[in-house]
Formats: C-alpha cells, structure tokens, sequence
C-alpha cells in the first residue's frame, strides 16, 4: 500500500520541527544595524560607551568599513553617528574578545 503527502505538508512540518529543535535562528543579524549602544549590549557585557571607543575604535582600526570591517564613522561629528553592521561585528568580536581589556573601565 501507498500513501501520498502533499510536499507543502511534508515541508510544513519538516520546517515547525526544525524551529522546535533549534536548527532554524529565530532572528538572523544579517542586513541589521546597530548604533553603539546595541553594540555594547548585545556584543560587549553592557561595557561603556568610552570603552568600546577607546578598546575597540582605538585599538582596531580594521574594524572600520574602509579598512574592511563592520563600523561607519565611529567618531561621529555633530549630526552624524556611528553605525555597526551587526552581523559581522558580531562575528569579528566572537574571534577577538580574549584580545580585550575586559577588566580596563
């Protein structure tokens, strides 16, 4: 005996265990941006605004996107501020956050 499933009920419920299981990301940081303040909540323990500027602008210059990296003008003038393309920041910190000066205020 055979039994035929439609493929879209077949992809439904392949699809509802896999988010059940954890094998599908709820939310992608793909295409976000975040300001500073994202960046340090969601990247850095909450560390101060003049922390990431001085331990990660300072120090790693390739960070910013005309060396190849993830922030636009992080020393924003008057009427301007910085944006950190969250996926890759998040990506760059996850390979250099035993670099940081965790325990500097």
């Amino acid at each position: 005996m055979e039994i035929t499933i439609d493929d879209w009920i077949l992809d439904d419920s392949v699809e509802k265990s896999m988010k059940k299981l954890g094998l599908v990301p709820e939310e992608t940081l793909k295409g976000k941006t975040w300001d500073v303040e994202e960046f340090r909540h969601n990247c850095l323990g909450g560390k101060g605004r003049a922390w990431v500027k001085r331990e990660i602008f300072d120090r790693y210059p390739e960070t910013y996107v005309e060396n190849g990296g993830f922030v636009v003008d992080p020393f924003p003038g008057t009427g301007r501020k910085t944006i950190i393309y969250a996926y890759d920041a998040s990506l760059w910190v996850n390979e250099h956050y035993h670099e940081f000066n965790w325990g500097v205020k």
